[in-house]
């Protein structure tokens, strides 16, 4: 099943949430950039910046909230999340890969059927 992330109906981008790791509560997949993703960019960065300083944290988290983020099933139905970002992989020199990452307790996500990997 796929997902779109949104700010004020501009798609940030999409992922199928591939990996789920419900006693986490967590899930993460690939995530495929739409056009909004250029101005939620700068934001996601802060959280890799952010290296386990609290203060840091907090203010990734702020801009978050900030942008007004919307995760959506195929359906359209909403999806609650607690945490949410968007981080790079790889290393500077190759063309990074980017991953959505969730937290959520929203029963209708877990009770979608997707697969659970990991």
């Amino acid at each position: 099943m796929s997902f779109t992330l949104t700010m004020s109906n501009v798609i940030v981008g999409r992922s199928e949430l591939e990996n789920r790791d419900p006693a986490r509560r967590a899930a993460t997949g690939v995530f495929r950039p739409g056009l909004g993703y250029d101005l939620a960019q700068p934001v996601f960065d802060l959280y890799d910046g952010a290296a386990g300083d609290p203060a840091a944290l907090a203010r990734y988290r702020q801009a978050r909230d900030a942008l007004r983020l919307t995760l959506a099933s195929a359906s359209g139905a909403a999806v609650a999340v607690r945490e949410l970002r968007v981080r790079r992989t790889g290393d500077s020199t190759a063309a990074p890969s980017l991953i959505l990452e969730i937290e959520t307790d929203d029963p209708a996500f877990w009770a979608s059927g997707a697969s659970t990997n990991r």
